[in-house]
């Protein structure tokens, strides 16, 4: 068989990464900076209120989903991003998406819970050679 690149993993953890990364941050800079019609960081901790948690959890969400999504997307220690970004999807799919079953069409935990195994993809295979700064 014969590779486009001779180190094929290492490209395909970099675009795992760059997907989930910036998939993160992206909808991490809805809720911080209040981009692409986002809440803020102030609509967003009230938002995580409505569900029934504090007000400091949604502060907490927010910034780890931007700033680890950034770190990720750059490969600055992905693996230990990726630990922090796990329970974030957790909280998601148990207090916003389980109710609406599977299927994201519906609002479903479909993926968040893809983004989840991809993190753990992360966390097992690291991160690749193209990283920045892994352990």
């Amino acid at each position: 068989m014969i590779y486009l690149f001779t180190d094929s993993c290492a490209w395909a953890l970099l675009a795992i990464r760059l997907l989930v990364g910036t998939t993160f941050a992206l909808h991490g800079s809805q809720k911080v900076l209040g981009l692409f019609d986002g809440p803020g960081l102030a609509g967003f901790a009230h938002y995580i209120t409505t569900l029934g948690l504090p007000a400091m959890l949604g502060y907490v969400a927010a910034l780890v989903e931007f700033c680890c999504g950034i770190a990720l997307a750059l490969g600055i220690l992905p693996q230990l991003v990726a630990l922090l970004l796990i329970p974030v999807m957790v909280v998601a799919i148990w207090k916003v998406h389980v109710r609406h079953g599977f299927f994201g069409q519906n609002g479903g935990f479909e993926y968040p819970l893809n983004l989840i195994i991809l993190l753990i993809v992360i966390i097992i295979a690291g991160p690749g050679r193209l990283a920045l700064l892994s352990f």
